[in-house]
């Protein structure tokens, strides 16, 4: 956690709630005209991908009824940072405008973060990797828990760790889902995939035919058993291997629950074993349960 910012956690907190970027402006907010080229936009800004079009749209309207709703800034020295409103300070650019209406703010680090975070997911405006980041951010540098941060921003806390867990796909593969080339439950089925060379060709197999995320669940499965039957070929298993009648089960239970299933013997007669069922995401397992279930 940064230096000087435990103890203003709490009321970071609630800046997350209580900021609503549609609300009407108190009457005391003072706006005034700031020069565009002091206006510069935050580095912290959670949102990195902005359609060219969506900005051309927005200019044209701009271009017609100006800007409705000020930018929320807070000024250091002679320039401004933009905590909200990014999208509409590009588009004012393309529009023309020389100058834009302000509200300056002197909001903490952690404020300013949490009301991008918010204004965005608002308006849906962050891809699955930008909304990651930012909620990466919040846990780690912040110290703020995963738990905390589902609660404030009314999302549930699986829903948090999984947007975390798919910053650990490949840097070109997070680039097709920052490019809404891949959804999130396509990233989320390639993180059973650890090698980094077929996780990135799956990638692209994937946009490459439109595959739906349980065509993709069912082509990782695939993937996975074909590597596994390699890894228990014959010239690479001990001369005791696993006994053949565990042999048949395990491959019964690979075609009834159409997923990885392990079986391991103690190797001491007698004395048992496990079974490992492998499931690729929550709606995988979900699946796994089911079909199991429908046979109790």
């Amino acid at each position: 956690m940064k230096k000087g910012l435990s103890r203003g956690l709490g009321k970071g907190l609630d800046a997350l709630i209580t900021y609503n970027s549609n609300e009407p402006l108190e009457a005391s907010a003072e706006i005034v005209n700031a020069d565009i080229n002091a206006v510069v936009p935050n580095a912290d800004q959670p949102r990195k991908v902005f359609k060219p079009q969506e900005i051309e749209e927005l200019a044209e309207s701009i271009k017609e009824f100006g800007i409705i709703q000020p930018l929320i800034v807070k000024q250091n020295g002679d320039t401004y940072t933009i905590i909200a409103g990014e999208r509409r300070w590009r588009a004012a650019n393309a529009a023309g405008l020389s100058v834009v209406p302000v509200i300056v703010r002197d909001y903490t680090e952690l404020e300013i973060l949490g009301i991008a975070l918010i204004e965005n997911i608002q308006r849906e405006d962050l891809n699955p990797v930008e909304e990651a980041m930012c909620y990466k951010r919040l846990n780690e540098d912040f110290g703020i828990t995963q738990d905390e941060i589902a609660k404030k921003i009314g999302k549930s806390r699986s829903h948090i760790s999984n947007c975390i867990r798919i910053l650990k796909l490949q840097d070109s593969v997070l680039e097709m889902v920052s490019q809404e080339e891949l959804t999130m439950g396509h990233a989320k089925a390639l993180l059973a995939v650890e090698d980094v060379q077929k996780q990135v060709e799956l990638a692209k197999k994937i946009f490459n035919e439109q595959m739906n995320v349980r065509k993709t669940e069912e082509l990782v499965r695939n993937v996975l058993e074909e590597e596994k039957d390699l890894d228990n070929s014959p010239k690479k298993l001990p001369s005791k291997s696993i006994n053949k009648t565990y042999v048949s089960y395990q491959s019964d239970l690979n075609n009834f629950l159409k997923t990885r299933v392990n079986i391991k013997d103690n190797k001491k007669e007698g004395s048992g074993g496990k079974i490992e069922i492998a499931y690729f995401s929550p709606e995988d397992l979900e699946r796994i349960i089911g079909v199991i279930k429908s046979r109790i």
